[in-house]
């Protein structure tokens, strides 16, 4: 046992999300100078995980852990984290994230992204940021679809319209997508997976708009009024 640190790095949003046949997924847009750090001391002394601020859904996740490696003793959980909570930036899923790593690193657990991911999404809907790179994943169940690697460079202009989203009650929400959307969605994915591969940013823009668009009718923004081509 020893001191156990773990980060992981947030997101802005999504560039596609949205449903292929049956299986709900997003594509993801990761951003590296948004992190989430953690650090675990173990104590033998009490049997649960606690921390200072109310991480509830990290301590979920540490406790999953432990229960699944049958370790029976807890610990003192710290999170520090400049990712935006509430704003889709996946702040939950990076927190849930670096305290699985840093839980494993302090008691050495042969952790994988494919445990975080399954165990993330016991938790809640989830980001795919335990994943480097764009990745598509299915955020209701925590698979990886594929990995397309990564951007070409970019400059990325954000802009705050105020607001918060709570995901899981968003994810509750059944959102009903024709026909004609799930084939706007299959060209968004291939636009993205074409786009990383050629370092096209032209494609993967084009597919975060088709994405936009589509959602519109599921979280409208109220000054997004773009018309596609006739």
């Amino acid at each position: 046992m020893k001191l156990g640190k773990g980060s992981c790095h947030g997101t802005f949003g999504e560039l596609v999300q949205g449903v292929i046949g049956d299986r709900p997924f997003l594509i993801t847009l990761p951003i590296p100078s948004l992190r989430s750090e953690a650090s675990f001391t173990p104590d033998p002394s009490i049997s649960e995980i606690r921390v200072v601020d109310s991480k509830t859904k990290a301590i979920r996740g540490g406790e999953l852990l432990l229960k699944r490696f049958d370790i029976k003793e807890g610990g003192h959980l710290e999170i520090y984290s400049n990712i935006p909570a509430d704003k889709g930036l996946a702040s939950s899923s990076a927190d849930i994230t670096a305290a699985l790593r840093a839980i494993s690193d302090s008691y050495s657990l042969p952790l994988t992204n494919e445990m975080i991911s399954t165990i993330a999404a016991k938790v809640e809907p989830t980001d795919g940021v335990m994943y480097e790179g764009i990745v598509a994943y299915d955020y209701f169940n925590g698979k990886l679809l594929e990995s397309f690697g990564d951007l070409p460079p970019f400059i990325l202009v954000g802009i705050d319209l105020g607001g918060t989203i709570d995901t899981i009650e968003f994810n509750q929400v059944q959102k009903t997508y024709s026909l004609e959307d799930q084939k706007q969605f299959l060209e968004a994915y291939y636009l993205v997976k074409r786009g990383c591969k050629e370092r096209n940013l032209a494609d993967i823009c084009k597919a975060a708009t088709i994405s936009a668009q589509v959602n519109q009718k599921i979280l409208p923004k109220s000054v997004f009024h773009h018309k596609k081509n006739s």
